[in-house]
Formats: C-alpha cells, structure tokens, sequence
C-alpha cells in the first residue's frame, strides 16, 4: 500500500504566508478493448467477389467494400452497423446478378436470332 507523503511547507517571501503543497492523485487511464461478435452478420463476402467478376463489375465493387466494412464492423463489435452495411452489400449483390443475367440473357438472345 502506497502511503503519500507528508505535505510540505514553504514560506513565501512576500507576505510569510505559509503554502501547502498537496499531492496529486490522477487515476490511471482506462483502455477498453471492442470484442467481436459473437453472432457475426453475414458479410456476403464470396458474393460481392462472384458478382464483382461475373456480372456487373462497378456494382460487384460498390458490393466488396461494403462487405468489407461489415467484416469490419463485425469485428469492432459494431452490430448495427454491420447489419446496415450487410443489408447494402446483399442489395447491391442481387442487383449486379440481375444484371447480369439480364445482360447474359440479352446477349444470347440475340446471338442466336442474329445468326438466322
């Protein structure tokens, strides 16, 4: 156990007034660390990189980062944010396999009418 020391006395010149010097506690600083989830939400991670190589590439993108900001959320502890950045990844994900499929479905049809 920390005793503190005694107070010290000086005196002042001026008006012989006796100061007090007390000694000063400071609290030791706190560091809280976030934990990860435990029920992580899903990143969508390997389908924003299908959709990204296979089917509309500046959405399959726009999907990978916000993949990655839910992984990074989700390992900062941040379930709100991750669900919100979850819900955009998946959005954007189904958007770029609509179009791609809409493009591969355009393409073919019009492959095989062109060739008649």
């Amino acid at each position: 156990m920390n005793i503190p020391p005694e107070p010290t006395v000086a005196m002042t010149g001026a008006a012989d007034q006796p100061v007090v010097f007390q000694p000063v506690v400071v609290q030791p600083a706190v560091l809280m660390t976030p934990m990860p989830l435990v029920t992580a939400v899903p990143d969508y991670l390997g389908y924003s990189i299908f959709t990204m190589l296979c089917c509309c590439f500046p959405l399959g993108i726009a999907a990978t980062v916000y993949s990655c900001s839910t992984r990074d959320a989700n390992m900062a502890g941040q379930r709100e944010l991750a669900m919100s950045r979850s819900r955009v990844a998946f959005i954007l994900n189904n958007v770029a396999l609509g179009i791609g499929l809409l493009a591969t479905t355009v393409a073919i049809i019009i492959r095989f009418t062109a060739s008649e």
